[in-house]
């Protein structure tokens, strides 16, 4: 996959939890992903069509997602629950957002679905396009560190 295609998704998802959560995201070592299954607890996912096509999911472990909803609202949560899922799939909208208009600098136009969000660990998702899947790992130390709490997974062609 074309370098340029990543760089929108690493860009947006810096951007946004900087801009909105004041985080600070480490990017991993990008993978492709053989597996159908979602990375985390917790996954927002969105299709985009128009002169490419892809599906992003942005997958968060439990702490991850919890921090990220304390963050963004203000407000504690110990669990998942209905609030924090809202949470996750405005901010799936959110960086979905973002990369878009980072492709529309490239002249590539798009239109993204309405968030849906997954709760679980396993999950098999299909993605609409037959390249492989990128996982873009993400860690913050605002969750306490312990490894990746955030996955960034794509298919765009």
């Amino acid at each position: 996959m074309d370098v340029k295609f990543i760089n929108p998704f690493v860009i947006a998802a810096q951007t946004v939890f900087k801009t909105m959560l004041n985080i600070d995201l480490t990017l991993g070592k990008p993978t492709l992903k053989e597996a159908k299954t979602i990375s985390g607890d917790v996954t927002g996912i969105m299709s985009m069509v128009g002169d490419k096509k892809g599906t992003i999911a942005l997958s968060f472990k439990e702490k991850g997602a919890l921090f990220v909803f304390n963050s963004l609202m203000g407000d504690e949560a110990s669990a998942i629950g209905p609030d924090v899922v809202d949470a996750i799939g405005e901010l799936t909208n959110i960086v979905s957002g973002q990369a878009r208009k980072e492709f529309e600098r490239q002249g590539i136009n798009l239109k993204a679905s309405i968030p849906m969000v997954v709760v679980g660990q396993e999950v098999e998702t299909n993605f609409i396009t037959k390249l492989p899947i990128v996982s873009l790992p993400f860690n913050f130390d605002a969750a306490g560190g312990g490894g990746e709490v955030m996955h960034l997974d794509f298919s765009f062609e």
